[in-house]
């Protein structure tokens, strides 16, 4: 898979607590305090989220780490506003509301 995302970017995350399967998330590192991960949600299991990176050959994720939890979530990649131009969005691939 492309990755979704390129060095030198940046993104406006928005807050939510309900992912769906495909969204790029922003997530509390598991493995260093105060660090964040951009990842793509890849499924849920019982109180944890699956992430994958799109760069599978150098993507330390669930694979590695397991299931995160849930509670690890800051939110979801909507929207690039750097460099400058074009704005583009992320995850804009038509999905029923939420519920």
């Amino acid at each position: 898979m492309v990755p979704s995302l390129v060095p030198g970017e940046w993104w406006l995350a928005r807050r939510t607590s309900k992912p769906r399967v495909g969204d790029v998330v922003v997530l509390a590192d598991p493995q260093v305090d105060g660090r964040w991960v951009v990842k793509r949600l890849i499924g849920t299991v019982e109180g944890g989220l699956w992430v994958e990176g799109d760069n599978r050959e150098a993507s330390t994720d669930s694979r590695t780490w397991g299931p995160l939890p849930a509670a690890s979530l800051f939110g979801v990649l909507w929207l690039r506003y750097r460099p400058w131009p074009p704005i583009r969005a992320i995850n804009v691939a038509k999905k029923t509301p939420r519920g």
